[in-house]
């Protein structure tokens, strides 16, 4: 008996410390979305969506439907139910209309989106003291290793021009990122990012002229020669 409760323990701590990676995870994504110059309504949708897949195990794209069916087996107050209800509702427009999101209301699900994400997994590790201080050690050096991999892009189902977005800040973020690890790379990074930027409108350039102008200021301060070819 005494083996199989141990068992048990140890399924318990695995499991929440899966959920606890991929809490970081979605808080994480969530901020590296809000950060960028042009918020993708595709990026918030495959978001909330990869996260609820990932927290219930779902290996199908559901339905709105489907998902409040799959969350009637966990046990969710009314008022959280309610909450989360109302949040894949709005996802679900940027797939079934042509309804254009403002930043503001993308920013706005982001921020609510995360506010679930808080209260679907409650951090024990957090808050309960007598947590074995070697695995809060393993797992600081887990989040930091396993959140990159999980609640990313899927570049598949984005299209031509979400994936000029995507990948515009994803270039904005590794340059920034290798400025004082490997300052060729984020120059090299910064002339592909700008390649891509002559191809936008005018709208586009405009929202992303601020964040280039500023990496290219930061590079200019780690070497003075550096000029645009």
């Amino acid at each position: 008996m005494a083996e199989k409760r141990g068992e048990e323990a140890s399924s318990s701590v695995s499991v929440n410390v899966n959920k606890l990676i991929l809490k970081k995870a979605a808080h994480r994504r969530a901020e590296q979305i809000r950060s960028k110059a042009f918020i993708s309504s595709k990026e918030v949708y495959d978001l909330v969506r990869s996260f609820f897949k990932k927290y219930l195990d779902i290996d199908y794209e559901f339905t709105h439907d489907e998902l409040m069916k799959e969350l009637r087996k966990v046990y969710l107050s009314p008022d959280l139910h309610g909450k989360v209800n109302g949040l894949f509702k709005r996802v679900s427009e940027i797939e079934h209309s042509d309804k254009t999101f403002t930043r503001e209301e993308l920013e706005q699900l982001l921020v609510e989106f995360k506010d679930i994400v808080d209260a679907l997994i409650v951090s024990h590790y957090e808050k309960d003291k007598s947590f074995p201080r070697k695995l809060r050690d393993y797992l600081h050096k887990m989040f930091s290793k396993e959140h990159r991999k999980i609640l990313q892009p899927d570049d598949s189902v984005l299209s031509e021009h979400e994936r000029i977005i995507v990948k515009m800040n994803m270039l904005l973020d590794n340059a920034k990122r290798m400025l004082d690890i490997n300052l060729d790379k984020s120059k090299k990074d910064y002339q592909e990012l700008l390649t891509i930027y002559e191809t936008l409108d005018e709208p586009k350039k405009k929202a992303y002229f601020s964040p280039i102008n500023e990496l290219y200021q930061m590079i200019q301060t780690r070497d003075s020669k550096f000029t645009v070819h």
